[in-house]
């Protein structure tokens, strides 16, 4: 990674993932950025020094927290590092199959095993059980340390979590980790859905970025330089070489700490992540299994570059006639398209909107030279769908909606939906603005459909 924005802007002559982390510096996008990490390890055999860092801490025990099957993976191991430093260890194992969600009834199987004291906690394993511990340690004030045991997602170092409330992804206020423990040898092991998960993961960044940037054009957004080049410096290596699950872990977590540098998501997370976090909830209020995280996002990804397509390029010659009037427009649904899409977690959604500071994404009406401009910013964001078919193809991910069990009626619903899930401006809202979302779905869902006949 070249990184040369970073090295302009700190004076550091080699920026790595071990290097970053405890430091802070000021940044061109007027912030001061800290990384609240003393330890970010990466080697062969670090899983053994858990119990060492644990000790050095001043801990004198430790909460572990896996399932069944990452508890195998690495926290029996973790668990002897631990008690040889002298740790005493209280195990919480969650079950493993069906894997657990970071919801109520998993909080609640960690209630029961709440220790009094601030007792420090380590995750061992990825998404959701990351997710459960930073959650935990924020709620009751300790810190916990991370040990991933498949690079399948880019949360290890985030300081919020995503926890599923009455059937809605929320995100919550959470403790970024205080070490991070990623030994090679216990990620390598992972199954490979978990890794091609990973890698499609990583293919989501691109529009994300293409997002963020959407909004800083177009609504004067908060917009980080540094941790957009953090984020497209990872992407690049793995797009053009995905063979290495130790380069992809260190992709993952050079994106993770982009997020921790703005406070947020955002620079990895847009319109793809909202499509997959409502592919998920519908797939469990409808009894159905949601597939991994990361696959969902990769198909996502693909749809919303599609989508980019439709609005930035077929239809660029009407695009600038409709700005004034999109400017009128409402980027939402009403309350009535909610219930109509979302069922029965309708209310619960309902009430998450209901905490939204107002409306509006940005001081503007919609002009003709703004979306001008904001075509030229995410340009560099869109690859050729063939090559991102293709990569999705090569890494073992699916590609197409329905190779993940959403047919085109969902295809069409769910794009009109998913703006919904959080207050985040990206495209989605953008074509909703313009009063192209409807035609958009539609002939995307006419795509989907043609590709399931093919």
């Amino acid at each position: 990674m070249s990184l040369e924005l970073l090295r302009q802007v700190t004076g550091w002559s080699d920026p790595s993932l071990a290097s970053l982390v405890g430091r802070e510096f000021s940044c061109p996008c007027g912030r001061t950025h800290a990384l609240p990490i003393d330890t970010l390890a990466t080697h062969s055999g670090s899983l053994q020094e858990v119990g060492a860092f644990l000790k050095r801490q001043g801990a004198s025990g430790v909460w572990i927290i896996a399932d069944q099957i990452t508890y195998e993976a690495a926290g029996r191991a973790v668990e002897e590092a631990c008690r040889a430093s002298g740790l005493a260890v209280e195990p919480t194992i969650l079950p493993g199959d069906p894997a657990p969600h970071a919801d109520r009834e998993a909080l609640g199987r960690l209630a029961f095993d709440l220790q009094p004291g601030r007792i420090p906690l380590v995750a061992v394993g990825s998404g959701t059980v990351c997710d459960l511990a930073r959650f935990m340690a924020y709620r009751t004030g300790t810190f916990f340390v991370a040990v991933p045991t498949a690079p399948s997602v880019d949360g290890f170092t985030s300081s919020v979590a995503a926890m599923l409330v009455d059937g809605v992804r929320i995100t919550y206020p959470a403790a970024p980790p205080r070490a991070i423990f990623a030994d090679p040898a216990v990620f390598a092991r992972a199954p490979h859905t978990l890794i091609a998960s990973g890698y499609a993961e990583m293919l989501g960044k691109l529009t994300a970025l293409a997002d963020w940037r959407l909004a800083t054009t177009l609504n004067g957004e908060y917009h980080c330089p540094v941790a957009e080049e953090l984020v497209l410096e990872a992407v690049r290596p793995i797009l053009s070489d995905p063979s290495s699950t130790s380069a992809l872990m260190e992709a993952l977590l050079w994106v993770g700490l982009a997020m921790l540098l703005v406070g947020n998501s955002r620079p990895a997370s847009g319109a793809e992540h909202h499509l997959a976090h409502y592919w998920e909830m519908r797939a469990l209020w409808e009894g159905r299994d949601p597939l991994l995280h990361g696959l969902r996002v990769g198909v996502a990804s693909v749809l919303v570059q599609r989508v980019y397509g439709e609005i930035l390029q077929r239809r660029r010659e009407i695009v600038p006639r409709l700005a004034g009037h999109g400017s009128r427009r409402s980027p939402h649904g009403t309350e009535a398209d909610i219930r109509a899409w979302y069922g029965p977690v309708a209310e619960r959604l309902l009430e998450e909107h209901a905490s939204w500071s107002g409306s509006s994404y940005g001081p503007r009406p919609l002009t003709a030279p703004g979306l001008a401009a904001a075509g030229d910013a995410v340009g560099p964001y869109l690859l050729p769908l063939e090559a991102a078919t293709a990569f999705l193809r090569k890494v073992g991910a699916p590609a197409l909606p329905h190779e993940i069990g959403v047919d085109p009626d969902l295809v069409r619903t769910s794009l009109r939906a998913a703006k919904e899930v959080r207050h985040r401006f990206t495209i989605l809202h953008l074509a909703s603005e313009l009063g192209l979302l409807d035609e958009v779905s539609e002939a995307l869902a006419q795509e989907a459909g043609r590709e399931v006949s093919a």
